[in-house]
């Protein structure tokens, strides 16, 4: 059992603590956990831009450091892997790849939260914007999903259609280019998160929708898991449902990742 996406309360909106979240999946039965706190702002003059959005510049250095050290004190009881759920934005992606490569990350998940640096804390209602909004904004996003897929240094697609999802107009849009993104994905080796949540609003609201994930197992894109846990509770969540539903779907592995490098599970056991 593994969980590859979590979250502790440097991002600024998670409750808790990197150990509290390893001692919870200890009680769970979880073999390996990874540690992926928002990455911080690089790219931002200030140190701390927006404190309830993601961790200080200052803080990555010690945040890494701290889950080595923690990887080192619970090593006999659980794996710890070190990541890093890192924003997608196409003016700043060798910043980013620069920053990454100089610390011991296991992987990096690619997420799209916002669609610029000069969009953050701007979201967009999808549902009240304007039609000439909402295709700027549509755009946006499928330039930095193309960038994610397409990017060397990512190595986890993070909850790929969580943005505006549920907007049926949105959806429509996006549907023709699923399957050319994984494509790529599968070309690349890059890897789908089945994500069960972190603050949904629904409680069977997976990322990517099942079409989806039945579409990467056409084109052959591997998959992990992730709770996106925002609370050590929730560490693990979901994981044995989303387990069976890729074994129904034809899912014979799944992966997690040790040095950037991918490690294959048998989905069965």
């Amino acid at each position: 059992m593994f969980d590859l996406h979590t979250h502790h309360e440097r991002c600024g909106h998670a409750a808790g603590t990197i150990e509290q979240y390893i001692e919870s999946a200890i009680s769970k039965g979880i073999q390996v956990l990874g540690i992926t706190d928002h990455s911080p702002y690089f790219f931002a003059d200030e140190d701390h831009p927006f404190p309830g959005l993601a961790m200080a510049k200052s803080e990555f250095a010690r945040y890494v450091e701290e889950a080595v050290q923690l990887k080192e004190k619970y090593g006999d009881r659980i794996e710890l892997l070190i990541g890093v759920e890192s924003d997608i934005f196409k003016e700043h992606m060798v910043l980013y790849n620069q920053v990454y490569r100089g610390f011991p990350l296991d992987y990096v998940i690619g997420s799209i939260h916002f669609t610029s640096p000069s969009l953050i804390l701007q979201g967009l209602d999808w549902s009240q914007a304007s039609e000439e909004e909402r295709m700027a904004e549509f755009r946006r996003f499928i330039e930095l999903m193309q960038h994610a897929v397409q990017s060397d240094w990512v190595n986890i697609i993070g909850h790929m259609d969580r943005v505006h999802r549920g907007n049926p107009s949105f959806e429509d849009l996006y549907a023709p280019y699923i399957a050319p993104l994984l494509k790529t994905m599968a070309g690349r080796g890059a890897v789908l998160e089945v994500n069960t949540g972190g603050f949904r609003k629904s409680a069977k609201d997976w990322y990517p929708s099942i079409n989806i994930i039945e579409q990467a197992y056409h084109y052959g894109v591997d998959v992990t898991f992730g709770s996106d846990a925002h609370d050590p509770l929730r560490v693990g969540d979901e994981w044995e449902e989303v387990r069976q539903t890729l074994e129904q779907i034809g899912y014979k592995r799944w992966v997690i990742f040790r040095q950037r490098r991918p490690y294959y599970l048998d989905i069965h056991s």
